[in-house]
């Protein structure tokens, strides 16, 4: 058995822990993929681009990109919070490894890519290593924003709010004790992360999670994602959405 076979042979446990606990699939592309390095080239970020806004059908490149990020960050994010907090064996997040290729029959599936790579490593992730994932996530975001002709701000929230619902949705199950606290040090160590850290204003998670809105029961976001606009979306809302709060105010008047 190759080294590679061999890693997702040891890869069962944790990819098993999270199609039940995520429901969140991993796969192995063993044909040419395009990574997250790879969209760090503004031709290949563009295309890729483009080639997603068309299966979504967004009426422009803006709302794909927002969109883009918005679907992906559940990926390229919960799965390494989550075994980190479970202390499961997972691969390395690396740029490199992390692919976004959409299959034909794709829609709105939660499905981690890996590239068939060598390079593929495994660990046990500390929690040092989710503030190392975000600074290169800042990265990817400004490189995005800037192709996608949109607000680098939106980016971080469209992947704050994946992040901030992860953990909310913890606290509403039965876990151990020591999955309970590594969760809780996630927590701390994001919001203890300067709004600098981020290249922005303010932390986008701590933002969030400063505005749970009991009646609609989640937590309320600052910009719209964009979502609406799609002819799927019938120009339905989400319900963390601004316009949301503005559609109350009217009614109440």
């Amino acid at each position: 058995m190759n080294s590679y076979c061999a890693d997702q042979a040891r890869l069962t446990t944790p990819v098993s822990a999270l199609s039940k606990h995520l429901k969140l699939e991993v796969c192995y592309l063993d044909t040419k993929a395009i990574t997250l390095a790879d969209l760090l080239d503004d031709s290949i970020c563009e295309k890729t681009l483009q080639d997603f806004a068309k299966r979504i059908h967004a009426k422009n490149l803006s709302c794909a990109s927002s969109l883009f990020v918005k679907y992906w960050s559940t990926v390229w994010i919960l799965p390494f919070l989550y075994c980190q907090a479970a202390s499961l064996t997972f691969v390395k997040w690396q740029s490199s490894i992390l692919a976004v290729n959409l299959s034909s029959e794709w829609y709105w599936d939660r499905t981690l890519q890996l590239t068939n790579s060598e390079a593929l490593s495994l660990e046990v992730m500390s929690l040092q290593d989710i503030g190392a994932i975000f600074d290169q996530l800042n990265c990817l975001f400004q490189q995005i924003a800037k192709v996608g002709r949109v607000s680098y701000a939106l980016l971080w929230e469209n992947a704050a709010v994946r992040v901030v619902q992860f953990y909310h949705s913890w606290t509403q199950q039965n876990i151990s004790p020591e999955m309970q606290e590594k969760l809780q040090q996630q927590q701390q160590l994001i919001k203890k992360r300067s709004a600098q850290s981020f290249h922005l204003a303010e932390n986008p998670f701590v933002r969030l999670w400063g505005h749970w809105h009991p009646e609609l029961a989640t937590y309320m976001r600052k910009k719209c994602c964009l979502y609406f606009q799609l002819e799927e979306a019938g120009q339905t809302l989400c319900r963390n959405c601004p316009s949301q709060l503005n559609r109350s105010n009217e009614n109440i008047l």
